[in-house]
């Protein structure tokens, strides 16, 4: 079997977070902030919150905010941070984590939302964000690399921009974290990430990092027990309280601090040197096979490890099936939860096949899917 689906989960844990997990099955479960120390999930969420504020360049750990994923911190930080009659800015090559919100508070007319055009491979002229900027704009939302076309937007000079203008801005790293070098500056208020992807921990992981704007100014959109404070019905005024109610995954963000840590000791530098390379070998096989058309913007310096494609007089299901009965490769095809990249790039409603590597991919395995898709 050869995996190809990074872009949607690492299919697998590494062998050090694995014994991580295992330890803590055989111990005791105790909840954060009620017990004694070196027992409670206090120790070990501080454990993840100092090595994603290492891996992010967040000075603070408790401005590292743990939740269910990109998707839950994408909610918590819109809902959070918008007001209403605001102006928000997103891209057209939004995952459905950030459009669908958007959308719904725009349709209900609590904000005015426009996307920013990108071009069909997904890039992005920065100065489109300047000319969209309005009086009211409070709010700019951008994916760092597009899920589907693999395209790195240009989020340092796009976040400059809005912050030069007092805006505030939302970075969603869910295809980046763990696998491209990037860290939080001045410009940036918040960063949305997911743990299952590039960090390589548990599904339902994640969090958010925050600036010290967003602490200020972001209001909790979820409400509950904290263990602190629990004399008032008010949150807690403090981080990271504020915003994380209820019994946390402990079993996950055990994980993601494991892997994490896994992550710095490697080095994020050399993780995106060899999927890149992975990248590179791939686009540069497709030139090859004249039935099918790659998007994006085919350059892997400006590229995750994503490349879909059409394969012409094909259905694109119909592909991805017959790479894995065939050949035993697992792809993704269809809309991957972004409508707005498949408008933007030209294949809606029909989509496309993804191929998207990671730190489990050879050259081997990149050979062979071109192999398979020059005999199809």
């Amino acid at each position: 079997m050869i995996y190809a689906n990074y872009s949607a989960t690492t299919p697998f844990l590494s062998q050090a977070v694995r014994e991580e997990i295992q330890a803590y099955l055989g111990g005791i479960q105790i909840n954060a902030g009620r017990n004694f120390d070196g027992l409670e999930a206090g120790t070990i969420a501080l454990r993840a919150r100092k090595a994603a504020a290492n891996l992010l360049g967040v000075d603070n750990p408790l401005r590292i905010i743990f939740s269910g994923g990109a998707t839950a911190s994408l909610n918590m930080a819109i809902h959070g941070l918008v007001r209403p009659k605001d102006h928000v800015l997103a891209t057209s090559i939004e995952h459905n984590a950030a459009a669908r919100p958007l959308y719904a508070l725009s349709k209900s007319g609590v904000i005015d939302l426009e996307w920013l055009q990108c071009r069909p491979d997904g890039s992005l002229e920065p100065q489109i964000v300047l000319k969209a900027i309005k009086k009211n704009t409070r709010l700019l939302v951008m994916s760092h690399a597009s899920n589907v076309l693999g395209t790195i937007l240009p989020v340092t000079e796009c976040f400059r921009i809005a912050h030069e203008r007092g805006i505030i801005t939302v970075l969603d790293m869910a295809q980046t974290i763990g696998v491209m070098p990037w860290k939080m500056d001045n410009s940036c208020d918040v960063i949305a990430f997911t743990g299952h992807k590039g960090l390589g921990a548990l599904a339902g992981t994640g969090g958010l990092a925050l600036g010290e704007r967003a602490c200020k100014e972001m209001r909790p959109w979820l409400s509950g027990g904290t263990g602190s404070v629990s004399d008032s019905l008010d949150m807690p005024d403090f981080l990271p309280d504020r915003f994380e109610p209820g019994t946390q995954n402990t079993l996950g963000i055990l994980s993601l601090a494991a892997s994490t840590e896994e992550i710095l000791k490697t080095g994020v530098e050399d993780i995106r040197e060899k999927t890149q390379a992975y990248t590179a070998r791939f686009m540069a096989g497709l030139k090859s096979i004249k039935k099918i058309t790659p998007y994006g913007t085919l350059n892997p310096d400006l590229s995750a490890a994503v490349v879909s494609i059409v394969v012409r007089g094909y259905d694109a299901a119909d592909v991805s099936q017959t790479l894995f009965d065939k050949y035993g490769i697992i792809t993704r095809n269809g809309l991957h939860c972004s409508p707005l990249a498949h408008k933007t790039a030209g294949t809606f409603p029909g989509g496309t096949v993804r191929f998207s590597f990671g730190r489990g991919t050879t050259d081997a395995q990149i050979d062979t899917m071109l192999e398979a898709l020059s005999g199809l």
